[in-house]
């Protein structure tokens, strides 16, 4: 399936429009790739799919597999909700779990164990 079309899936669950659907993944990837350790960004990034990844900057790629940065949950969906969700934290929340699943689904069993050492035992991304 290529990424326009998963963005597509991803928009028509969501009720959202293509365009928010694609920043809210962005967003949800990057802040994921943030609060993991250097080896497992470079895991999860190998796994990403070529559209969601070629998003992101040779210097973000550079910065997500050799700076680990602890963003607190709820700093990351206030940015959310307010970038993709008009304010909605709600609406942000449900992004966030949607698109953590939707990494589980499209990255395979490996996937879903590295997301899971990287979210923690937290709860966050668990639906």
């Amino acid at each position: 399936m290529t990424h326009g079309r998963q963005i597509g899936t991803f928009s028509q669950k969501m009720e959202i429009p293509p365009q928010v659907a694609s920043m809210g993944m962005a967003l949800v990837s990057k802040y994921l790739l943030q609060k993991a350790t250097s080896d497992n960004a470079s895991g999860l990034m190998s796994m990403l799919p070529s559209g969601l990844k070629n998003m992101f900057s040779d210097e973000e790629k550079t910065q997500f597999t050799t700076t680990q940065q602890d963003v607190p949950h709820e700093q990351f969906i206030d940015k959310l909700s307010n970038q993709c969700c008009n304010g909605d934290k709600q609406q942000a929340q449900k992004v966030y779990q949607k698109a953590v699943n939707t990494l589980k689904d499209k990255t395979g069993q490996q996937g879903q164990g590295l997301l899971q050492s990287i979210l923690g035992n937290s709860g966050h991304g668990q639906v």
